[in-house]
């Protein structure tokens, strides 16, 4: 929250901060990094890692399906206010919360988890948008190139060179701070035009998200970092990512922007509990 507050306070104060730029290094460079030193550096076995991807996959499915039915219930536009439910801020909050809780082993899971939104994100988040699906997008994505090499080193026992490892590894590093940073920059920007649609989709983005993601941990009988770091990803709020695509398919952008306001603060008052919850203070570890 305080390196997000930086960000907010830089930008309001009237100090520059390229975004874009900010957003192609991480996008392009830091966070491939992260993927692949996250991953091939982990004593988690690989059906670990797949069964975190699966996992997000199921938490993302119930959630297309119940907030779909109720988006059409309300006769609203499924294009517009679909994404934003479905597809979380598993990257700038997800992965900084699952490392703080439970240091290398929640980053390694987190990455999967949110490796495994952003597929889905290039894939079928592509096509609710859009109304067509580009391959080309899913395959130009860094962070899916950076999860094939990682499961590549990792099916074959491969290991880098020291000094390509710990490049990479440093790389990685910056990664979390610049995506604090950016939310903070995109949370002091976007606006909030449709208070009452933005107020009940956010809350229910984060509360629905935990309650999914509680009973599927139950329902698997998921421990320790596994069992906790779903709870984190799964109660994330609406990833910014999904403005930037109703805004280039103009799809009621400051709509989708309002949600991810909204649901961020939420989350904001949520997260000490969830967290709490997550690491087992508040029940079965």
């Amino acid at each position: 929250m305080l390196i997000s507050g930086i960000g907010f306070v830089w930008v309001r104060r009237g100090s520059d901060f390229r975004s874009d730029f900010v957003r192609e290094l991480v996008f392009y460079l830091g966070g491939p990094c992260l993927v692949i030193s996250s991953l091939t550096g982990s004593d988690l076995s690989g059906a670990s890692l797949l069964a975190m991807g699966r996992n997000a996959v199921l938490i993302a499915a119930v959630c297309a399906l119940g907030f779909g039915i109720l988006i059409r219930l309300q006769r609203r536009d499924l294009r517009v206010l679909l994404p934003p439910m479905v597809f979380s801020n598993n990257g700038n909050m997800g992965l900084p919360l699952s490392l703080f809780a439970f240091g290398d082993t929640g980053l390694t899971l987190g990455v999967a988890y949110f490796v495994a939104m952003t597929v889905l994100h290039f894939t079928f988040g592509v096509v609710l948008v859009s109304g067509r699906f580009d391959p080309k997008a899913l395959l130009r994505s860094p962070f899916v190139l950076a999860a094939v090499i990682s499961l590549v080193m990792l099916a074959l026992e491969l290991e880098l060179p020291a000094v390509l490892d710990n490049t990479i590894r440093l790389l990685g590093q910056m990664t979390i701070p610049l995506m604090l940073l950016t939310l903070g920059v995109s949370l002091a920007s976007l606006k909030v035009r449709d208070l009452a649609t933005a107020t009940v989709y956010g809350g229910l983005r984060v509360l629905v998200g935990f309650a999914i993601g509680l009973a599927l941990a139950s329902f698997l009988g998921l421990q320790g970092a596994e069992r906790g770091v779903l709870l984190i990803q799964a109660s994330m709020p609406s990833a910014v990512f999904t403005y930037l695509m109703a805004e280039h398919y103009q799809r009621s952008p400051q709509t989708v922007a309002g949600i991810i306001v909204m649901s961020t603060l939420v989350a904001f008052v949520c997260l000490p509990l969830v967290v709490w919850l997550a690491t087992g203070s508040g029940g079965p570890a």
